[in-house]
């Protein structure tokens, strides 16, 4: 016996899964197509004011095709403009993106894959070892 295909939950659906993963959602960046999650990991400096922080994260760009759900991941400094900027992490902070990274993707996988029964997949590596 086959198993039933999934119907893939609307744009408004997608975003309210999406949201209930908890803060990695930025729905602001999101579009139809395209689905904006980030992490604000590590404070480059705690002891500055809370407007003038920085911090070492990642971000993914997450867009849907017939077969999958696809993500490009990136990793950076998210700085007092309030934007994303590519850079590589030393060792330390690597690792410790890298651990809140798969923590999420596996929940983002078990989500998707339990409300559409498609796959989570990543486009090629963009990530740098410093």
């Amino acid at each position: 016996m086959t198993e039933p295909v999934k119907k893939i939950p609307s744009r408004g659906r997608l975003f309210k899964l999406f949201t209930d993963l908890g803060p990695y959602f930025r729905k602001q960046f999101s579009t139809e197509s395209l689905f904006f999650f980030d992490c604000l990991e590590i404070c480059v400096d705690p002891e500055k004011e809370p407007e003038e922080r920085e911090f070492y994260g990642w971000w993914i760009n997450l867009k849907k095709d017939d077969s999958a759900f696809i993500y490009e991941r990136f990793d950076g400094i998210y700085n007092t403009e309030g934007e994303w900027v590519v850079e590589s992490l030393n060792k330390e902070n690597k690792a410790q993106t890298d651990k809140s990274f798969k923590l999420f993707v596996d929940r983002l996988a078990s989500l998707i894959d339990t409300e559409t029964g498609l796959q989570l997949k990543a486009i090629e590596d963009k990530l740098v070892e410093v």
